[in-house]
């Protein structure tokens, strides 16, 4: 599902996309000039390895989304918010495989190896 940036109005826009097992829910509002606020919930089961024992485990997922998009490059630092930077059309499945992406990176550890370290 894609979104021309010019078509983002100061109403709501509501959105809604899913890929492997996760759904990103929410809306985009224009904020000013070259910047649109979205606001969303990434939900659902997603599988990831552990660092630990490299097993695979199933976790839920419910995080609160809130970035700024910027058609074009940001010039400048936002404390509030995360900024990414697009090209004339908001990809929001692009955007979900990211956020995804985004946390298979990170550390994790499944529930054996969590109670291995805490004994």
């Amino acid at each position: 599902m894609n979104i021309p940036f010019r078509r983002i109005t100061q109403t709501p826009t509501e959105f809604n996309t899913s890929a492997e097992g996760v759904t990103l829910k929410g809306e985009v509002v224009f904020k000013e000039r070259n910047l649109a606020l979205l606001q969303a919930q990434l939900s659902g089961e997603i599988t990831l390895t552990c660092d630990i024992c490299a097993e695979d485990f199933a976790t839920m997922l419910n995080e609160k989304i809130e970035l700024l998009v910027s058609d074009g490059v940001y010039k400048g630092f936002n404390e509030t918010y995360d900024v990414i930077e697009i090209e004339e059309k908001l990809d929001f499945d692009e955007l979900i495989h990211s956020e995804i992406e985004l946390i298979r990176n990170d550390y994790h550890s499944c529930d054996n190896c969590k109670n291995q370290e805490r004994n």
